[in-house]
């Protein structure tokens, strides 16, 4: 079986040989990054695809974080939309939370 590497090759092996959802996932996701990504990049990408854990993580959020931070007054809710309960900020004060989230991610990795 020979590597596609021509734009035709590829469009045919697109057109003619798929067998599973995820190959032209991978594909589209490789361009869209440029023709390269990382595992992780390609992860994300696959993710965003697949509803079952979209559904699960929805369920998850309204259940831990969205539950916890409406309780302290952090976030609201208003049908499926989700605010940030906190007045207009600026630049840096967005970057600065920003910021501070990060760190905080960071002490859990």
């Amino acid at each position: 079986m020979s590597t596609p590497n021509t734009y035709s090759e590829l469009l045919d092996f697109i057109n003619q040989r798929m067998s599973h959802i995820y190959q032209p996932l991978m594909i589209r996701s490789l361009v869209e990054a440029g023709g390269s990504a990382t595992l992780r990049q390609l992860a994300y990408s696959f993710l965003s695809q697949d509803e079952s854990q979209l559904a699960y993580y929805e369920d998850w959020i309204k259940a831990m974080p969205l539950k916890v931070l409406r309780k302290h007054g952090i976030v609201k809710k208003d049908g499926q939309l989700i605010t940030l309960n906190v007045e207009k900020l600026s630049f840096q004060q967005k970057t600065e939370i920003k910021m501070a989230c990060e760190k905080e991610l960071q002490s859990f990795i």
